[in-house]
């Protein structure tokens, strides 16, 4: 297979002689978040002569697309792993630095005055599924949704085929003033994501479909609102497989670099190594600045949510396996094109080195 997005790239570039790394990090609960807004980032950066670059930082919204495509050559991608995984299976070649087991499995969410109770009331119901009109990334939106839409009914003893899942159509072409850090891109829009839901909460809301899939962010605010109620939260299942919904987090770079430049990749674990046990050890602080970068409604919300999480990024058997269970999906449902090799695409020595550095 070659990889066209990683060829046609343009090669990365010096500044002042140093290394130009571009990183890109989700709006999730992970301790490169932290790193970047402690100093952590620049701080081992600078260590190994290599320069930080945020990729929303470029003009035009030019960072946007490649967020998701992983198709600059010098990026370090560190976020939801639906998008990563793509990248890896039919766009450019990545390796697997680091992953993270913060998501949860989501709700799902019905009007709060319905005659629905739990999801095997939603039998010859609609369900709302987000489907995004931008060809030019995959949708990871509905990838997520339909994966925690399917879990829930067959949860309840339902099946695909005895429900209407009804496609909410949705632009998905968002437009951002240039940041210099997550938190300063994430305040350009986490208000309005709040106040509005998007399209599939409209449509829930108008009486279109009965029922849609909510991410635990958003599912707070939406009931707190006084029209919606959960009527499923697999968050609260024990079956940890549940939880895989665009997760667990994952951090990838481009192969090439990361070849030429070890160094960097070690760096940036180091960042996050650091940042992850100071997060584990400082739940409320940490909470005031994940607040910043992530979508739920209050510091005190964020602070429940991360409570008794592991932040301290790894390539733990369970968290490959979730990664596993997350390709899978996505290759048996028309997500991807190709299939891979999870384990090969695990380069856990960068972490390895990182833990011993710091450790020694």
């Amino acid at each position: 297979m070659s990889f066209t997005s990683l060829e046609a790239a343009p090669k990365p570039a010096a500044i002042h002689g140093l290394t130009e790394v571009l990183y890109t990090i989700c709006p999730v609960f992970n301790a490169a978040n932290v790193a970047v807004e402690l100093g952590w980032l620049d701080d081992e950066f600078k260590k190994v002569g290599a320069k930080a670059v945020y990729l929303r930082s470029l003009p035009d919204n030019k960072g946007w697309i490649p967020h998701y495509t992983h198709s600059l050559p010098n990026l370090i991608r560190d976020g939801g792993a639906i998008p990563t995984i793509q990248a890896r299976a039919d766009l450019t070649s990545t390796r697997l630095i680091a992953l993270t087991g913060t998501h949860t499995g989501g709700q799902i969410l019905v009007r709060a005055l319905s005659d629905i109770w739990r999801v095997a009331d939603l039998k010859g119901r609609k369900i709302g599924l987000f489907q995004s009109l931008n060809t030019a990334k995959i949708d990871f939106v509905r990838g997520t949704a339909e994966k925690g839409i399917l879990n829930a009914l067959a949860l309840s003893g339902l099946k695909r085929e005895e429900v209407e899942i009804v496609d909410i159509k949705d632009a998905d072409d968002h437009r951002f003033e240039p940041a210099s850090k997550p938190s300063e891109l994430w305040a350009q829009s986490s208000g309005r994501r709040l106040a509005d839901g998007g399209a599939e909460v409209q449509a829930l809301r108008e009486g279109v479909v009965d029922a849609i899939y909510s991410h635990s962010g958003r599912t707070q605010a939406l009931v707190e609102s006084g029209e919606f109620k959960v009527i499923e939260d697999l968050s609260r299942r024990d079956d940890w497989t549940l939880q895989v919904a665009n997760g667990p987090i994952t951090a990838a770079i481009n192969t090439e670099f990361s070849e030429q430049h070890p160094e960097v990749v070690v760096a940036y674990l180091r960042a996050a190594i650091r940042a992850g046990r100071w997060i584990n050890a400082n739940r409320e602080a940490a909470a005031a600045i994940l607040h910043r970068v992530t979508f739920h409604p209050t510091v005190a919300a964020t602070a429940r949510a991360i409570a008794g999480l592991d932040f301290v990024p790894n390539l733990s058997p369970k968290n490959l396996a979730g990664i596993e269970i997350e390709k899978n999906f996505l290759r048996d449902h028309g997500y991807l094109t190709h299939d891979f090799d999870v384990r090969d695409w695990a380069a856990p020595h960068f972490l390895e080195e990182a833990l011993g550095s710091l450790d020694n």
